[in-house]
């Protein structure tokens, strides 16, 4: 797990003007700051950031980092608002990414979405232009009735309790792998506007619990093919690296997806 900072698009990674040695000469270096200008012509406005703490200043300063932006003229939906998530960065790790992310204003949880119908622009640093940028954050405010038709779906869809309790554990494998036994309190509700069997408010749940800890896990413990199986249990913590929030988030998407239809 790494360790974030918060940024803007005035400190470092963001305003980073130069690329770690060692990429492909074919690597197009542009600072996120600039790619931040031109998301804001496009409509969107910056929210937040996070980025990932580097072992050295060089590394910080160039690492991995994820930025939250604002549309004004989108409308909330029944609690969330839509969002574009950038993640990006200066030394090779990651692509440029846009995504559509939903604020869940009743517990300031964000999550990211990518979907086949809904899902996020990727550009490869070897072929990065703004004009490329700017479409791709103009894309994001077209498709975003989609996004609100879907979380309209989902609040509309009740899920039996079963479906539920299989949801949250594949949701809960996501992020423990085949270690994952059981974690009891995954479903419970943290406040009144939790309470609903409907498909949205379900994953909310399960989606919050497992990003921000603070459930009893119930792992395997790894032993010798000889020995017995033998468990662990735990309280889970946070995530806080912001390129893995943002991986798990997609992914648990995924999973609650299989479960609309």
């Amino acid at each position: 797990m790494y360790a974030t900072n918060y940024v803007t698009p005035a400190s470092a990674p963001v305003t980073t003007s130069t690329s770690l040695p060692g990429l492909s000469g074919r690597y197009i270096h542009i600072p996120t700051s600039t790619i931040v200008s031109t998301i804001r012509e496009a409509g969107w406005e910056f929210s937040s950031g996070t980025a990932r703490k580097g072992r050295t200043p060089e590394r910080a300063a160039h690492a991995a980092h994820v930025l939250r932006f604002s549309n004004s003229a989108l409308p909330e939906v029944n609690g969330n608002r839509i969002e574009a998530v950038l993640l990006n960065s200066h030394d090779g790790s990651t692509c440029f990414e846009l995504s559509f992310g939903i604020f869940r204003l009743a517990c300031a949880n964000g999550l990211v979405i990518r979907t086949a119908s809904a899902g996020s622009v990727r550009l490869v640093h070897s072929g990065l232009a703004l004009d490329n940028v700017f479409l791709a954050a103009r894309s994001l405010v077209d498709r975003a009735p989609e996004v609100a038709q879907q979380i309209e779906a989902w609040s509309q869809f009740h899920l039996p309790a079963q479906a539920a309790e299989n949801m949250a554990h594949r949701m809960g494998r996501a992020r423990w792998g085949e270690r994952f036994v059981a974690a009891p309190d995954l479903l419970q509700a943290r406040r009144s506007a939790d309470q609903g069997s409907d498909l949205w408010t379900v994953f909310n749940r399960a989606q919050e619990s497992i990003l921000r800890g603070g459930v009893e896990v119930t792992l395997r413990k790894p032993v010798e093919a000889d020995q017995p199986e033998a468990f662990s249990t735990r309280r889970a913590t946070a995530i806080r690296g912001a390129v893995k929030q943002m991986r798990l988030n997609q992914e648990l998407f995924a999973i609650a997806s299989e479960f609309a239809a």
